[in-house]
């Protein structure tokens, strides 16, 4: 399976997830609307209490929940923050087994790894030469700074100091 192909499985499982979390979501608003159109015998139900609790719950659930549906769009549009997005949403649907878990074990794998560079090679790199390319420690202007092939400074973490 090629990487791209990757890619789009892994949106397919994020948005498969969202769309799960969000059909559950609404199942258990409809029974609670149920709940609140019954009225108990007695009348005196705090029904404003509950619909309160019930309206923070569902605003923490939606918090959780919107990551899937962008991490799948950045994914289908391939935007240079795919990765994080999918990084950030594997983590918060981690916990929502078993299609949570899938989507958030799948991405880890592939965006953990090498395997995304393939798919978005403009932000494979972060621009800086790796340490093994920056130059010798004679051919430095000042102290953590040194030149790098195309004559920009960049900075180099000193050695720590030995204090033996």
């Amino acid at each position: 399976m090629t990487n791209e192909e990757h890619n789009k499985y892994i949106a397919w499982a994020f948005l498969a997830n969202g769309l799960f979390q969000s059909a559950i979501l609404v199942f258990v608003f409809g029974l609670l609307a149920v709940m609140f159109a019954v009225e108990p015998p007695g009348g005196d139900f705090p029904a404003g209490f509950f619909a309160a609790i019930f309206a923070f719950v569902g605003f923490i659930n939606l918090i959780f929940l919107s990551p899937n549906f962008v991490a799948a769009y950045a994914l289908m549009k391939r935007k240079p923050w795919a990765r994080i997005a999918s990084i950030v949403a594997a983590a918060l649907s981690a916990m929502n087994v078993p299609l949570g878990t899938l989507a958030a074990v799948y991405s880890l794998w592939f965006f953990c790894g090498e395997n995304w560079k393939s798919v978005y090679p403009e932000t494979a790199g972060s621009g800086n030469p790796p340490f093994s390319q920056l130059p010798a420690v004679g051919e430095t202007k000042w102290e953590g700074y040194s030149k790098d092939e195309e004559g920009a400074y960049v900075y180099r973490t000193p050695p720590p100091p030995d204090w033996r």
